[in-house]
């Protein structure tokens, strides 16, 4: 009866140290994968406000481009998540739109969306492609 007892309060503290290790392997896996620069240069914010129109890159319902104000320079694919810091990550944002993103990765299908609303407002010899997670060095 008392080891019934002691292996129910063991197995989710048990569980929980599985749990934490596993997170500390993945997440020194993802440090590895980090760009060193974490901040955006005030040229690269400049070109990637400017390839905006100085408006909100970022999906609302339906695929559709929200109409805000950009605020944000953002990581499409996020920093902590093997972004790099380069124009080619760089997404204008709205502060709502930026909040909601947060660290999420985003799906092929919002990359894909996003590369075609660009190509609406891009200039034909630019560039529209958002870029991919950095690989494991």
């Amino acid at each position: 009866m008392a080891a019934d007892v002691l292996a129910a309060v063991m197995l989710p503290g048990a569980t929980a140290v599985v749990l934490i290790i596993a997170a500390a392997v993945i997440n020194a896996r993802d440090v590895r994968r980090r760009d060193p620069v974490r901040r955006f240069t005030r040229q690269q914010r400049r070109a990637g406000m400017a390839r905006a129109g100085g408006v909100c890159e970022m999906e609302t319902g339906f695929g559709r481009r929200c109409s805000r104000a950009a605020e944000h320079g953002d990581h499409f694919y996020p920093w902590s998540k093997g972004g790099s810091t380069s124009l080619q990550y760089f997404v204008a944002a709205c502060s709502r739109c930026n909040r909601a993103k947060g660290a999420r990765i985003p799906s092929p299908g919002q990359q894909m969306r996003l590369e075609r609303r660009r190509r609406t407002y891009v200039p034909l010899d630019a560039a529209v492609a958002v870029g991919e997670r950095q690989p494991l060095p």
